[in-house]
């Protein structure tokens, strides 16, 4: 009767056995310091649907008995905001996760230790801590395998997952092309090269991008399910950040080759949508007038049906030109512009565009008859008088 009575409350015992977590981020590092312990942080969200299938994984024996053993615990949930010691101590972490669940782990002096991404797995989860608790194996011991040399692609492909936490675009941009260095360019082709140039690379300079794009017939029959047949998405990414960061730093060549990328990956059909206004200061700093008119026509071209397009590119030009030749072939376009109909806040912008042109061409004449035009049209309309009367 005893022995049965004391299995019953052992069995008790396991079954509502959990991992405990403590209320408060401060009191967790000073347990873990008293405990010579890791924390461990579930960062999640109680809305997300994987971290509502983890949660029950919490209440597992197996678990719970592995993560009370070797660490302290501790949650932050991201929904609606984070509570303001949180918030605190990731902004002082300065990682930045573009997603939950990740596990995170850190040592009793708030050091960063290890983290990973989370699936509802006793078996995964449980070897997550193990990995934390092996110096050879957690995400800290990057950066030293690194800075020691370490150049195998499992360290860089690691390396650059955790680089990107941190948002070292530099650092990030250089284990990329290390990759490259080192990847086999026989099995460039392969899974593997994919999953590189979609976790690591995010310039259109590395290797990878450059093999890819050259191979776009290969690109395919990586991705499954949802996510079928989304592969060059990758490319347009890296090319569209690219362009975001880098392109006022872009000479002529450099543009155009570009332009040529946004067309290839179907992103453009004349490749002017993303970069027509550096093309047009490159032509201009290269005193290449023809090519610069030719871009600019083509351009009002584009947008001949959309007014508020087109004032927007004669504006541009506006003040990027300068000399007679220039501003007389604005001034025409300006005048095709006249017949079409407008908006009056649109033929307000038209008139100003016009009337400062002819001030810079110094026709005085045609100048002061439009001017009185305008301030008409400007006090019909009640549009500001100031803009034109401060010419």
């Amino acid at each position: 009767m005893r022995f049965t009575l004391l299995f019953i409350f052992i069995s008790q015992l396991l079954f509502s056995q959990k991992v405990k977590f403590e209320s408060d981020i401060n009191v967790a590092f000073d347990k873990a310091k008293k405990e010579n312990k890791l924390v461990f942080i579930e960062y999640y969200n109680s809305t997300c649907t994987i971290c509502l299938s983890i949660e029950p994984l919490f209440d597992n024996a197996e678990m719970a008995d592995f993560y009370n053993q070797h660490f302290v615990s501790y949650k932050i949930n991201t929904r609606d905001g984070m509570k303001s010691k949180d918030s605190l101590f990731m902004a002082s972490q300065k990682l930045k996760f573009q997603g939950v669940p990740f596990f995170l782990f850190f040592d009793a002096e708030k050091n960063f230790v290890h983290y990973s991404g989370a699936k509802a797995e006793v078996d995964y989860l449980i070897n997550i801590g193990k990995k934390a608790l092996n110096t050879e194996e957690r995400t800290g011991s990057l950066a030293q395998k690194y800075k020691s040399g370490d150049r195998s692609i499992k360290t860089l492909y690691a390396y650059s997952d955790l680089v990107q936490l941190y948002q070292d675009v530099d650092l990030c941009n250089t284990i990329s092309n290390e990759l490259y260095q080192v990847y086999p360019k026989e099995n460039l082709k392969n899974h593997q090269s994919y999953l590189i140039l979609k976790n690591t690379v995010n310039h259109i300079d590395n290797g990878f991008f450059q093999y890819w794009y050259e191979h776009l017939d290969d690109l395919k029959d990586f991705e499954k399910g949802a996510k079928k047949g989304t592969e060059i998405k990758v490319l347009e990414k890296i090319l569209l950040e690219s362009i975001q960061k880098d392109k006022d730093k872009w000479d002529l060549a450099k543009i155009q080759k570009v332009k040529a990328y946004t067309i290839g990956l179907g992103l453009s059909k004349t490749g002017n949508d993303f970069l027509w206004e550096e093309e047009s200061k490159a032509l201009k700093n290269e005193k290449k007038s023809v090519e610069l008119f030719q871009l600019m026509s083509e351009l009002l071209e584009e947008n001949k049906n959309n007014v508020y397009g087109t004032l927007f590119i004669t504006e541009f030009y506006l003040k990027l030109f300068n000399n007679k030749v220039e501003l007389e072939k604005l001034s025409l376009e300006l005048d095709n512009l006249k017949s079409k109909e407008m908006e009056p806040e649109q033929k307000g912008d038209w008139f100003l565009q016009k009337l400062i042109v002819l001030e810079k061409l110094q026709q005085k004449d045609a100048f002061l008859k439009l001017k009185n035009e305008a301030l008409t049209f400007y006090k019909q309309n009640q549009l500001d008088l100031k803009l034109i009367e401060n010419l």
